[in-house]
C-alpha cells in the first residue's frame, strides 16, 4: 500500500503549516481543520467539506480551533448532513461569499437553500463537476436516523473521499471497488455513544478499528482520522483513546494512517 502511494504521488510534506506550505509546489493541498472539515484547494478553486468557521465549542475545540479561509475566486462547500458541528451556516455565509455554491445531497437542500444559501442538490450516488473537481454523493449511515452521505472528491487523477460521522454500513466494499484506489479517505473514528430513551448505548459513529476496516475496503492509501477528541460534553462519550486505538489497529492490519491537527495540510504532487 505505502509503495502504491508513492507509484502514484510524491508527497511533498505529510504535516506541514499553512505557512510552511504556501512555498511548496504542489497541484492540491488537503487541509485538516477542526472536529471533521477539511478545506481541499488548487490555485483555481476552494472545496470546503463540513467546514466549521465559527468556535461552537467556546474555545476548547478538540485539538483547537482553526478558522478556515478562501482566497480563491471559485468556491464550493460540501455538506455530509446539517448536524450541527458538520453544517456552520452563518460560517459558510462569509467563506463563501455571493458566488459560492453549497453541494449537498437533495433531501437537504431545501433546507440549506432556506438559510440564503445557492444550493446544487445532488441525488445519492450522482457526480457533479463543478470548477474542476468532480463531486459524488456516496452512502452513509447516521447515528441519529437523519440524512446524510459521504462525499468523494475528485480533481485530475486525486481521489480523497470525506465521511462526515458515519456508522459502519455495509458499502465500503462497493465503493472502494468502483471508485478504488483512493488518495486519502478522511474517516471519523471516536465511537461516540448518546444514550437513547431505552438506554442503549451502541456507537453512533464509527469506531477506531472500523475506520481501518472501511479504509481497507475503500482501497484508501492513506487513512486520516477526523471527529474525535470530545471531552466533557455531558452525554456524549468517546471511546477511550480513539486515536492510539486507531493507529495500533492501523499497525497492525498494514494500513497507513496520517493524523493531521487542524490547521496541518497533505500535498500531493502528481508525479506525472
Amino acid at each position: 500500500m505505502i509503495a502504491a502511494w508513492f507509484k502514484r504521488f510524491s508527497i511533498v510534506a505529510i504535516v506541514l503549516t499553512a505557512s510552511q506550505a504556501s512555498a511548496q509546489p504542489s497541484k492540491l493541498d488537503v487541509q485538516r481543520l477542526t472536529w471533521a472539515g477539511i478545506k481541499i484547494a488548487d490555485e483555481n478553486t476552494t472545496v470546503f467539506v463540513d467546514a466549521m468557521a465559527t468556535d461552537i465549542w467556546n474555545g476548547d475545540a478538540p485539538e483547537g480551533f482553526h478558522k478556515p479561509e478562501a482566497n480563491t475566486e471559485r468556491r464550493y462547500a460540501l455538506v455530509t448532513h446539517v448536524h450541527n458541528d458538520h453544517f456552520d451556516a452563518q460560517g459558510l455565509r462569509d467563506l463563501l461569499g455571493d458566488r459560492g455554491y453549497v453541494i449537498c445531497h437533495e433531501p437537504i437542500a431545501a433546507y440549506i437553500a432556506s438559510r440564503g444559501f445557492q444550493v446544487i442538490p445532488v441525488a445519492l450516488n450522482e457526480s457533479v463537476n463543478r470548477g474542476g473537481f468532480w463531486f459524488t454523493a456516496l452512502p452513509a449511515s447516521d447515528g441519529f436516523g437523519d440524512a446524510q452521505v459521504s462525499w468523494l472528491i475528485v480533481s485530475g487523477d486525486t481521489k480523497i473521499f470525506h465521511g462526515g460521522d458515519t456508522l459502519w454500513h455495509g458499502s465500503f466494499e462497493r465503493i472502494g471497488a468502483q471508485y478504488g484506489p483512493l488518495d486519502v479517505a478522511f474517516l471519523p473514528i471516536n465511537g461516540v455513544s448518546v444514550p437513547g430513551p431505552l438506554g442503549a448505548y451502541s456507537p453512533r459513529v464509527m469506531t477506531p478499528q472500523q475506520a481501518v476496516d472501511a479504509a481497507k475496503l475503500l482501497r484508501a492509501d492513506v487513512l486520516s482520522p477526523i471527529h474525535f477528541g470530545l471531552t466533557g460534553a455531558p452525554g456524549y462519550v468517546e471511546v477511550d483513546a480513539p486515536l492510539s486505538d486507531m493507529n495500533e489497529a492501523a499497525t497492525d492490519q498494514g494500513v497507513t494512517a496520517v493524523h493531521l491537527k487542524p490547521g496541518q495540510l497533505l500535498s500531493l504532487n502528481d508525479a506525472e
